[in-house]
């Protein structure tokens, strides 16, 4: 058992992170469901996305994101994003699915973990065929959205090189506080958050993870635009001010326990059970 907070975070991360054996399961789903719908979709590019390819999920409770990019004229010109998901659910009669809440995806359920969230998709191209995105079916709004997939999964990178090993273990442990807080925040708006807050190498994680919390409470108080999109506008008035709320919980908490880490009496036991009541009891406790 721990006795030191630098400890206790290694344990926690440990205890919420998925392990590479997961996302071998992962891939090889990828690829189940690509053989499948190319049965009956022409079919130009296939990738997964989401947290487990960018080592940010949370062990089993992260689902796998494929993106199917189907032809255009054949596929989705002139089509509402429900025909193109439903076209896409019919083929997969034979399995229990269900269209993802957003409304942006195919859910495929299996026994085990993980499900796969299957997004059919347009590619979007410049004046040279050089492809610039993707639309991705809003089938609550019934439009088409803009979206960079493979660039945010780039940029995510090249900020993790700059903040070092921290960046990626602040994003997954930030995921699993807000699993524990009513999943208020959508993941993938936390990792943008996360680019926001940090710019430089990390170095001490619970002074970083109070970075984020209290960068975060500042950042959901408007809306957050991001490679030419907001990123946050699935929240209601309601559900922005409540996630407002617990950021600003978890700052102060954050804050409370990072004094009783470095204060004169150096008080680890306390500083943990802080970090306990933010994190919940996947957070390892003292002794």
């Amino acid at each position: 058992m721990p006795y030191t907070v630098a400890v206790s975070f290694d344990k926690f991360y440990e205890n919420i992170n998925l392990s590479g054996n997961h996302r071998d399961t992962a891939n090889r789903r990828r690829d189940d469901i690509v053989t499948t719908l190319e049965n009956k979709f022409d079919i130009l590019d296939a990738f997964a996305t989401g947290s487990i390819p960018r080592y940010t999920a949370l062990k089993k409770h992260a689902d796998l994101d494929v993106i199917v990019v189907l032809h255009y004229s054949k596929h989705t010109k002139g089509k509402l994003p429900s025909e193109v998901l439903q076209s896409i659910r019919d083929h997969l009669a034979q399995h229990k699915t269900n269209v993802r809440k957003n409304g942006q995806a195919v859910t495929l359920y299996y026994k085990t973990w993980p499900n796969v969230d299957i997004v059919p998709v347009s590619r979007l191209v410049d004046d040279n065929g050089k492809v610039t995105g993707y639309e991705i079916p809003d089938m609550n709004n019934e439009e088409w959205i803009k979206s960079k997939p493979k660039q945010h999964t780039s940029n995510l990178t090249s900020q993790a090189s700059t903040c070092g090993t921290a960046f990626r273990q602040i994003i997954t442990m930030v995921k699993w506080w807000n699993h524990q807080h009513s999943n208020y925040l959508q993941s993938y708006h936390i990792e943008v958050m996360a680019m926001k807050a940090f710019f430089g190498q990390l170095s001490d994680m619970s002074w970083d993870i109070f970075k984020f919390f209290d960068e975060a409470s500042e950042l959901i108080q408007s809306p957050l635009w991001y490679e030419g999109a907001f990123v946050d506008d699935y929240l209601t008035y309601t559900s922005r001010q409540e996630a407002q709320k617990r950021l600003k919980t978890a700052r102060d908490k954050a804050s409370d326990a990072w004094y009783k880490t470095y204060d004169a009496n150096s008080d680890h036991e306390s500083a943990i059970a802080i970090w306990r009541q933010i994190f919940g009891g996947k957070f390892p406790a003292y002794g």
